[in-house]
């Protein structure tokens, strides 16, 4: 019960990353965009920055939708295509449903000064709703999946085919959007004073507050669920709610995407920015920990792990993405993870205390970008370049010394085979092997047991992650041919294989070889 528990867990954390990763791009871009309308340029080019605002902003505005759809198709085991096209139709009914009954039971808020800032409710696709944010759209989009995933199998008579399949399940979610539609009206605004408790206790709880937060957000990534404590601070509004030129926004990341749109107006970064500096770590750990590693392991192997580790610290540093640098330690020494984990907690509330006040959500492309919309007098960059030095120092040292003292098996200092009977495997290849696309194909499948023993297939930022029928039939020695395989993991029926950068690509190819959406 606890494994399957955990993996739902895994699942629903895999499927966040989706819509997710699509904000990163849109963080970007928007702060392309303030540059772009910087006085000094031409009108033309003024003219093309605020088109390319007003589009990231129409995004930014319907994250609940992107949401809804992005999960429920992540989710899907089958037929993603129409698990989103559900999605969308249900989030559309939940808007009609639920404003028509706060209408005929006279529950419709009456906007103020501030509109309906503080009221519970909210506009969204011109339906006054209750105010459930990015939240309505996790909900619908779990609850489109599991209906999609147990009835869109189901087929019916000949006379009656048209309404089997992915009909027929959203034949039954039909009802279900109508009961929770009405259900939201009454529970929803118990759910706000939660929220806002639970947003009151981490603010108040100050330094410790953000310790805790930094700390969990790094111990949780090789279990996968670290999204589940990052993304509701940036995204809902357990990170904070502000009123800005009368648009509400709700979450860490949300809002100084927000406060982007009028940089020269913010004299002071909202304190919700706090939940938006967990990036810290990526970027000042990543080269240390490699070069640490780099440094203690045997002379044989030095070049090998050179090679095995700077790739994948350069994708940590400059894109956020730390799973492959990750996972090649996490696991073998769990001590070291836990003291990672401490440093960054203790880094990120020095970096608070001091008054630091700069973005850090992914890695350093983005927070360049945005941090150089605003003034240097707002974000204090100029502190988290010095403390980030000094923590990539103490990063450095802390590392070197408890591999030597410990004797720890991290990169180049373990045993260079793995046994058949690990239940965690970290590849290291004494030799670069080049293996064609159409190899790594058969490579997964064979390896999963083959195309009738594969259930579900889908993928992370880093990993291949299946559900299989049988375990017993998964081929551990196949699958570490994979050319760019950095550990495999299992757990009963859930098999995880670490890619790196290039997990989406292949993941697709192998989904097309078996026919898989």
């Amino acid at each position: 019960m606890k494994g399957r528990s955990t993996e739902a867990l895994q699942d629903f954390s895999r499927a966040l990353i989706a819509p997710v990763k699509f904000m990163a791009v849109m963080g970007l871009v928007l702060a392309v965009s303030v540059i772009l309308q910087l006085e000094f340029m031409p009108n033309f080019i003024q003219t093309f920055g605020l088109l390319l605002k007003n589009m990231m902003d129409a995004m930014l505005n319907n994250l609940s939708l992107i949401f809804a759809i992005g999960i429920a198709s992540s989710l899907a085991k089958r037929q993603k295509i129409e698990a989103a096209l559900t999605a969308l139709i249900m989030f559309l009914l939940f808007l009609a449903a639920n404003n028509t009954w706060l209408t005929i039971t006279n529950s419709l808020a009456e906007p103020g000064e501030m509109g309906l800032f503080s009221t519970g409710q909210a506009i969204v696709l011109g339906f006054q709703v209750v105010d459930m944010n990015v939240f309505l759209g996790i909900i619908i989009g779990i609850l489109v999946a599991y209906f999609h995933n147990r009835y869109s199998d189901k087929e019916l008579p000949a006379a009656l085919s048209i309404y089997g399949h992915a009909r027929f399940s959203f034949m039954i979610l039909i009802p279900v959007i109508l009961i929770f539609a009405i259900l939201m009206a009454y529970i929803w605004p118990w759910a706000n004073r939660l929220i806002a408790s639970l947003s009151d206790f981490i603010y108040t709880a100050g330094l410790l507050g953000v310790f805790l937060y930094a700390f969990g957000n790094r111990f949780l990534v090789p279990t996968g669920l670290h999204h589940l404590l990052w993304m509701p601070f940036c995204f809902t509004a357990i990170g904070g709610t502000v009123e800005i030129n009368g648009e509400i926004y709700a979450g860490g990341a949300n809002i100084i995407y927000a406060l982007m749109s009028n940089p020269g107006t913010v004299s002071s970064m909202d304190p919700s920015l706090r939940f938006a500096m967990f990036g810290f770590a990526k970027i000042f750990a990543s080269i240390p920990i490699a070069l640490a590693f780099m440094n203690t392991a045997y002379p044989e192997n030095r070049e090998e792990v050179k090679g095995q580790l700077m790739p994948s610290a350069l994708v940590a540093v400059l894109a956020g993405i730390t799973e492959p640098l990750d996972f090649t330690f996490a696991f073998q020494a769990p001590l070291l993870w836990l003291v990672h984990s401490l440093i960054t907690g203790i880094g990120e509330t020095v970096l608070w205390a001091l008054g630091s006040r700069t973005y850090m959500l992914y890695g350093i492309i983005d927070s360049v970008v945005v941090n150089s919309v605003f003034s240097p007098s707002v974000t204090k960059f100029y502190i988290t370049i010095i403390v980030g030095l000094i923590f990539s120092l103490i990063w450095y040292y802390v590392f070197k010394l408890m591999i030597v003292k410990f004797d720890m098996n991290t990169p180049g200092r373990e045993a260079l085979v793995a046994t058949s009977n690990d239940t965690n495997r970290i590849n290291n290849k004494s030799t670069e092997v080049i293996v064609s696309t159409e190899d790594n194909i058969r490579y997964v499948i064979e390896g999963l047991g083959g195309p009738e023993n594969i259930d579900t297939l889908t993928n992370c930022f880093s990993r291949i992650r299946a559900n299989v029928h049988d375990p017993e039939k998964v081929n551990v020695l196949t699958l570490e041919k994979i050319s760019e395989q950095k550990g495999i993991f299992e757990n009963g029926n859930n098999i995880q294989v670490v890619i790196g950068m290039n997990v989406q690509t292949l993941r697709e190819k192998v989904s097309e070889e078996l026919g898989l959406d």
